[in-house]
């Protein structure tokens, strides 16, 4: 993986403790931060892969959205012109997004949205 040690960790215990905590909740991740060749990378694209796609992408409609898309960050990590779009897009059509610079601010997320599914500031 390319991404940094810091934002692989974050993610990776966030996940576990997900799965632990919400068996049953249906989520994926983006394929995105993995060092490959430059073929696999356009066939990615040639697949459907868009730059800017959330990390982690929970298909668990709440409320008045669609899912939910976390796009994970090590403490004090940029946000890139492509995931601000991508964020901004999936918002205008009914998803929830957020980026989380911790574990633990990922876990507060879903779980607000899980049981609140409502406009509130996440």
């Amino acid at each position: 993986m390319k991404a940094s040690a810091p934002e692989f960790r974050i993610q990776a215990d966030w996940v576990l403790q997900t799965q632990l905590r919400y068996p049953d909740l249906l989520f994926t991740i983006a394929p995105a931060g993995f060092i490959m060749s430059a073929g696999q990378a356009m066939k990615m694209v040639r697949l459907g892969y868009r730059s800017g796609t959330p990390d982690v992408l929970v298909f668990e409609p709440r409320g008045i959205y669609h899912g939910l898309l976390i796009e994970f960050k090590a403490p004090g990590g940029t946000i890139s012109p492509a995931q601000r779009e991508f964020v901004r897009l999936a918002d205008v059509r009914g998803y929830k997004t957020a980026f989380c610079f911790s574990t633990a601010q990922g876990n507060m997320v879903l779980e607000k949205y899980l049981t609140h599914g409502s406009p509130v500031d996440l």
